[in-house]
């Protein structure tokens, strides 16, 4: 009776797993079947090859307490406390000087946004679409959105380093 042979088969034949039928068996097949000879073959160098270079060393004694003692000194990359700081800087003085100018009314009028087709067609007209919009309320929001900037900023460099270094020192 022919069997189908799959790579368990011949891993269980390699490790002496199967009963004397099933080797017998087996023998047959392989013997009749080019591929299945090239195959039993690559698992036997696959398998040599593992037993001769998996001998696992133990770790040292104190390995675990050593990796974890490294830990405590593993710096997180980010942005530095100095270039932190001249981003915080920049975008208070950006923010300022946009509060400033919108507070004296630079921003009141409102302006419309134009937008022609790059092709005259004289066969149909394609009408020109004016989208219109208040600049004062695309300032405020540019501003909003610099403000949480500015606080994701404020508390990556300055806040979370800070209460980092308390609780380091504590324990």
């Amino acid at each position: 009776m022919k069997l189908p042979i799959t790579d368990e088969h011949l891993l269980r034949y390699l490790n002496g797993e199967l009963s004397m039928q099933e080797i017998l068996t087996l023998k047959d097949q392989i013997s009749a079947s080019a591929a299945l000879q090239q195959r039993l073959e690559e698992l036997r160098l696959i398998q040599t090859y593992l037993k001769q270079t998996s001998q696992l060393q133990n770790p040292g004694f104190n390995f675990t307490e050593s990796v974890m003692h490294g830990l405590d000194h593993v710096r997180i990359p980010g942005i530095s406390i100095k270039r932190g700081l001249i981003l915080l800087i920049g975008s208070l003085v950006a923010s300022g000087i946009a509060l400033g100018l919108l507070s004296l009314g630079a921003f009141d009028s409102s302006t419309s946004l134009l937008i022609e087709p790059s092709v005259q067609n004289k066969i149909f007209e394609i009408p020109k679409i004016s989208i219109p919009f208040n600049t004062k309320v695309l300032i405020n929001g540019i501003i909003f959105l610099n403000l949480g900037f500015l606080f994701i900023l404020l508390d990556r460099t300055i806040l979370k380093p800070l209460f980092q270094n308390r609780t380091v020192n504590h324990y």
